[in-house]
């Protein structure tokens, strides 16, 4: 059967939800640049993107550029936690290396 349609905003918004309670939810819209607000916006991203949610839209959802975005995948690429077919390839087709 067809399943209801859910836009990539709600799904990137839900798998936050469960992911960060709260507070932590807070901590990866705050401005400070300490090394763990860090960590944890990377994990977010890296979460987001290996469930095939567009940059696009985890900027939006995130509250970043999506230079921003781009500058943590490639550092997630660069650390070997994420891996493209090709460096031409979208981000949204990245594995988990």
């Amino acid at each position: 059967m067809n399943e209801p349609f859910t836009s990539s905003e709600a799904k990137a918004k839900g798998i936050l939800s469960d992911r960060y309670p709260g507070k932590e939810m807070a901590k990866l819209y705050a401005e400070n640049r300490n090394q763990a607000t860090i960590d944890m916006l990377r994990d977010a991203v890296f979460t987001l993107i290996t469930n095939q949610i567009p940059t696009c839209t985890i900027a939006q959802v995130l509250r970043k550029t999506h230079g921003a975005i781009q500058y943590h995948l490639r550092c997630l690429e660069g650390d070997g936690k994420l891996k493209r077919r090709n460096k031409r390839c979208h981000w949204r087709e990245a594995v988990e290396a």
